[in-house]
């Protein structure tokens, strides 16, 4: 019996897996059961056995998603507010180093509107988590004077996190951008000499 469990649940993160590379490569909307079935080299049937709708997979994918960036944010929550930043920073680079992905805020964002509401809402609270470190960060360096910057910590971790989104998708057309767009954000927290 402990074999037969283990075996649905590899199957069900192969299943999140290959989703997730289709989601980030292609977008949510642009793939289809049949996409992975054929990776997996199983019908749709098994798919629809550990997620009955599209829906279902989608959110499963999202919570994922927040799961893993609550853990790295709790990994790093003890650090000084500039070693965040440079976690903060790791994240873009790690989707930027594969050119054939979107990071998953942005295609969760651009997408927002056509997601099913289940994932809306899985989608909002991803990107609120995010938009939440982000501010953390800000305020962390204004309490350990290490960060000075005009506004609040809530506009300035909004606008990191807008800043950074936005430089992924420009870095896909131009790869320099991006360390243009982290030294911009330094500077922008009084951290550039």
């Amino acid at each position: 019996m402990k074999a037969e469990t283990e075996a649905r649940t590899d199957t069900r993160k192969r299943i999140l897996d290959i989703a997730e590379e289709l989601l980030l490569t292609r977008g949510f909307n642009a793939f289809s059961y049949q996409h992975i079935s054929r990776e997996l080299g199983v019908r749709n049937a098994a798919i629809h056995y550990h997620f009955p709708h599209k829906t279902d997979l989608g959110t499963a994918l999202v919570e994922r998603y927040t799961r893993r960036l609550e853990r790295f944010i709790e990994q790093h929550g003890e650090a000084s507010a500039t070693a965040q930043l440079e976690r903060f920073f790791e994240l873009a680079d790690a989707y930027f180093r594969n050119d054939r992905q979107v990071c998953p805020s942005g295609i969760l964002t651009v997408e927002l509107h056509t997601l099913p509401v289940e994932m809306q809402v899985a989608a909002r609270r991803f990107i609120e988590v995010m938009r939440q470190w982000a501010e953390r960060i800000a305020t962390l360096g204004q309490v350990e004077g290490s960060m000075h910057f005009a506004g609040t910590p809530a506009a300035m971790g909004l606008t990191m996190l807008a800043t950074l989104q936005g430089g992924l998708q420009l870095a896909r057309i131009e790869a320099a951008w991006l360390n243009s767009i982290k030294q911009q954000i330094r500077c922008l927290l009084g951290l550039a000499d």
